[in-house]
């Protein structure tokens, strides 16, 4: 009966643990209303708990920056002259969070780029690629209507992007497209999970109840 009943505690434990730690956190939350992205930036994020910074980066010094409607919103992040190996970036901090994901909305004029890969570094050199050449519409934004068609993610870092200093977030351009073409990006979201302390003092509860269970046998 005894160890039935330390059993149950034990599993009740390790349930509030996980149902109290799933609640993400906005690190940061670039909407772009506020800082209006009409250069490469940097271009700090409106909201989050952490906050960041975005940039772009053009290889061609002919490229334009622009701030057209967002997505159900008034104000984008929008570029032209894109190369293979262009990008937005996105920083944060991910100290004490794990979990770290990425949500955003994104979509292209007729002859702006389509193709591109979702990557991300800890030290802003050294990036590997989460989404391979992943595919963007050209989808007519209105600033009254939000169109879940251009949304994309929320996609999850690896174990290796938790609790660091600095994470940045790219989406690389896979090819080169007219001059004239633009593609553009909006409400950018990177979340984390920390733990509550009800969690934790929980977590502490089921090491003592399985310390005893060990010393009584």
């Amino acid at each position: 009966m005894k160890s039935r009943l330390l059993a149950t505690l034990l599993a009740a434990c390790a349930a509030l643990c996980v149902s109290s730690a799933v609640r993400a956190d906005v690190l940061a939350h670039w909407t772009f209303e506020v800082t209006v992205p009409t250069t490469a930036g940097p271009h700090a994020a409106e909201a989050g708990d952490v906050g960041g910074q975005a940039t772009g980066f053009h290889t061609s010094t002919a490229t334009v920056y622009s701030n057209p409607v967002g997505n159900g919103s008034l104000e984008s992040f929008s570029s032209n002259n894109w190369s293979t190996g262009d990008y937005y970036q996105f920083q944060t901090s991910t100290l004490g969070y794990h979990s770290i994901a990425v949500q955003w909305d994104q979509t292209r004029s007729s002859t702006g780029p389509g193709t591109f890969d979702l990557q991300w570094s800890d030290d802003g050199v050294n990036f590997l690629t989460l989404l391979d050449d992943y595919n963007i519409d050209a989808i007519s934004w209105s600033s009254l209507t939000y169109n879940p068609l251009s949304t994309y993610g929320p996609i999850e870092l690896p174990a290796a992007a938790n609790n660091k200093a600095n994470v940045y977030i790219r989406m690389t351009s896979q090819v080169t497209s007219a001059s004239a073409g633009t593609n553009r990006i909006d409400d950018v979201i990177i979340t984390g999970v920390i733990p509550e302390p009800t969690s934790l003092a929980l977590l502490a509860l089921g090491g003592v109840l399985l310390r005893r269970r060990r010393e009584s046998r």
